[in-house]
């Protein structure tokens, strides 16, 4: 389908009707369009984010326990690999779906292409404690003992599972910026925060319960949901038209010298200012101190505290279902006091929470009580940081800024997640408590720093990004 350009080079607006007033690019909506659009999104993301934030953190590491992986090893293969792989993949990916012209969008085609491998392997994950002793009891690599196997089979499932759910994760968090009205972005935040809440309140309370018994279906329920509903979601969602990509500068030099000139430029804009560097680095502490209570909570909970899965997945239901309230009281909140100084206050919740739990929680009981008061103030934010970046990064760089800022927290996640697990092995899996406390600690101290200087530069009424060129 050929894209009808204006002179300059853009697509024509559309023009006026009262019957579909609300418009994005060239696309035109009704309020009804709105709320489809926004359905078929959601409900993509939400099985995107059951994979991203229940089964990789929390079912994983349980599968590589069955072949008594250490927690080092568990820390490598869930959370140092993928990162590494996301340093990478993220600014290649993000530049290129923004530059990429097809009859089906620019961000649609990534997302079909890599949807059916991550199913794949998503499910077989699941039956890889199958594969590996067909495997072993067949004679293959017989010097390798059972449980080695399994780790191998699993890191090498993992892996190629991880590299297309992050081109996934790449481009569906820029694609709603193209298709959503930007009047009701806010909203539709809010609503697809929700819709996870909703998802991991589901699998917490009727799924959680089999994962130590049926795991391997678990895998494979999960697996087929999120192949449905996102290829539904890329059928239904549709991308209007886009100018046509701009022309890299210094075309005609050689192809290793503008890649050095884009990569020189990319690193002088993003990170020659100590406001934006103290900003990436807040966050990337933030979300380092999440990497142990991820990846090793539920181990905490079955072998320390002596819990079962189904009591964990109640706790984390009843966290989500608490959490959806807070989500709605944080949109009011950041409406009336910024998202930077909630997504500060947070922290210092969350360093207390932890500083009670280390101390006081030593049953079921007392799980709920400070997991529930964790997972709320998580919530908090989650869905404060991306306002965070609306709000503070350059606005005709923002796509750029957003790709360096994963640069730095996934360069900071391949070290935090391996001496995390050394570190749970070394001391036990009530460390997860002083990991989040010490890392939120920095990070605060780190987000002070950009809230003095976001003060000086205008504050909630008058802040002007500082000069990045």
């Amino acid at each position: 389908m050929e894209q009808n350009l204006t002179a300059g080079g853009a697509p024509p607006m559309p023009e006026p009707d009262p019957a579909r007033p609300y418009t994005v690019g060239t696309l035109r909506y009704s309020l009804l369009g709105v709320i489809g659009v926004s359905f078929w999104l959601i409900l993509g993301g939400s099985c995107f984010g059951l994979l991203a934030w229940m089964m990789v953190p929390t079912v994983l590491p349980l599968s590589l326990s069955q072949f008594d992986a250490s927690g080092a090893t568990i820390g490598l293969i869930v959370g140092s690999i993928p990162s590494a792989m996301n340093f990478i993949m993220n600014p290649i990916l993000s530049t290129t779906s923004d530059r990429t012209r097809t009859r089906w969008g620019r961000r649609i085609p990534f997302l079909v292409t890599a949807t059916p491998f991550v199913a794949g392997f998503v499910i077989l994950l699941g039956w890889t404690p199958q594969i590996a002793e067909l495997l072993h009891g067949a004679g293959f690599l017989p010097s390798v003992r059972l449980q080695t196997l399994g780790i191998l089979l699993l890191a090498f499932c993992a892996v190629l599972f991880q590299f297309f759910n992050l081109i996934v994760g790449s481009i569906y968090y820029y694609i709603f910026a193209d298709v959503i009205p930007h009047r009701f972005i806010g909203r539709y935040m809010a609503a697809m925060n929700i819709g996870g809440m909703v998802t991991q309140l589901v699998f917490n309370l009727w799924v959680m319960p089999s994962v130590t018994d049926h795991l391997p279906w678990v895998y494979t329920v999960v697996g087929i949901a999120y192949f449905v509903t996102f290829m539904l979601m890329c059928v239904f969602v549709k991308e209007g038209k886009y100018p046509s990509a701009e022309r890299p500068e210094n075309e005609g030099l050689p192809l290793w010298l503008r890649i050095y000139n884009w990569v020189a430029l990319y690193f002088r804009q993003c990170y020659r200012h100590p406001f934006f560097i103290f900003l990436f680095l807040g966050t990337a502490l933030n979300n380092a101190s999440t990497t142990c209570r991820q990846v090793f909570n539920l181990l905490f909970a079955t072998r320390e505290l002596g819990m079962d899965a189904a009591q964990y997945g109640k706790v984390m239901a009843v966290g989500a279902f608490v959490s959806m309230g807070v989500i709605m009281l944080t949109g009011w909140i950041m409406d009336k006091i910024h998202p930077l100084r909630v997504f500060l206050a947070s922290g210092v919740i969350v360093i207390l929470a932890n500083i009670w739990g280390y101390y006081f929680v030593f049953d079921y009981h007392s799980f709920f009580t400070v997991g529930i008061a964790i997972i709320a103030v998580y919530a908090i934010q989650n869905v404060s940081n991306g306002p965070v970046f609306v709000a503070l990064f350059p606005p005709e760089k923002y796509g750029q800024f957003c790709s360096a800022n994963a640069m730095l927290n996934s360069a900071l996640l391949i070290f935090a997640n391996y001496l995390g697990g050394i570190a749970i092995d070394l001391f036990g899996y009530r460390f997860i408590f002083v990991w989040d406390t010490l890392f939120t600690i920095a990070a605060t101290v780190s987000l002070i720093y950009v809230y003095i200087k976001w003060k000086q530069y205008g504050g909630a009424e008058h802040y002007v990004a500082p000069p990045t060129d």
